[in-house]
């Protein structure tokens, strides 16, 4: 706990914001992933092959800009080998540990991009019910962009967009909470699908296990999972041995695909 508060700290001190928890979570990621990093090995490996994969399938004439979306604390980001293959790289996120802004600044060719990439949390301050959802721009107004890696982020932007809204009217539905996540969903996906070149991880499914027998399941993307691009599977050993709850693991199905526009999208509101 006390490694966590001063990293907190750090950030804060250089200035770095907080307004909707993601520096919270992204401490508390690097967090788990220090006392989990066995059981997170394979994961963050998979994501980081299927990320170089993709980038080195592009032509030499597509190698000017890549972009990571939700490049956290770059666990599951081969940001060595982006750098060396494209001519800038840019970090996309709502906030960046002290640690991840050295990296980048190290490696010369690569920058740091405070973006909402949920193109709606400003949005949602004053809401009492779920807003429409635009498709954001995912571009962020790179002219060179070449290439972009949706780095296990999709699960993540309606965790954080419910979170805000039950902030603001404690008594919404929950039927319409979970209309508005997928349409979050389904809004990041069809923005990929806009850029020149995308590839995806996101986990889709966790499940808590007891004794191995089957605890609860929750869908991470609230239905829209049928209209994911076709891809590799992979278990994540997330919270294993009683991380999240005495008793209980958990672990997450997860999805990365190379291509976000390749297969016939099924399903599509």
């Amino acid at each position: 706990m006390l490694a966590e508060a001063l990293l907190y700290a750090q950030a804060r001190l250089t200035g770095q914001a907080d307004p909707y928890g993601h520096l919270t979570e992204q401490v508390s990621i690097w967090s788990r992933h220090r006392r989990r990093r066995q059981a997170w090995a394979d994961h963050l490996a998979r994501a980081r092959r299927l990320c170089l994969a993709a980038a080195e399938a592009l032509p030499a004439s597509a190698r000017r800009t890549a972009l990571v979306l939700g490049a956290g604390p770059l666990l599951d980001v081969p940001l060595a080998e982006l750098s060396a293959r494209f001519r800038r790289v840019v970090l996309a996120d709502l906030a960046f540990l002290p640690r991840v802004r050295a990296r980048a600044r190290a490696l010369g060719n690569v920058d740091c991009l405070a973006a909402d990439l949920s193109g709606c949390m400003d949005r949602l301050s004053g809401c009492t019910a779920p807003p429409e959802v635009p498709t954001p721009d995912l571009s962020l107004g790179l002219p060179d962009l070449d290439f972009a890696y949706s780095a296990n982020l999709l699960s993540q932007i309606p965790l954080f967009a419910r979170t805000v809204l039950r902030r603001r009217g404690p008594a919404l539905d929950e039927a319409a909470l979970d209309r508005f996540a997928a349409a979050l969903v389904r809004a990041h996906l069809a923005a990929l699908r806009a850029l020149p070149a995308a590839c995806l991880v996101t986990d889709t499914l966790e499940r808590g296990l007891r004794r191995g027998a089957a605890d609860y399941e929750a869908d991470l993307l609230f239905g829209a999972g049928p209209e994911l691009p076709p891809g590799e599977r992979w278990i994540w050993r997330m919270a294993p041995d009683g991380e999240a709850a005495a008793g209980l693991d958990v672990e997450r199905e997860v999805l990365g695909a190379p291509d976000v526009r390749a297969g016939v999208l099924r399903g599509a509101a």
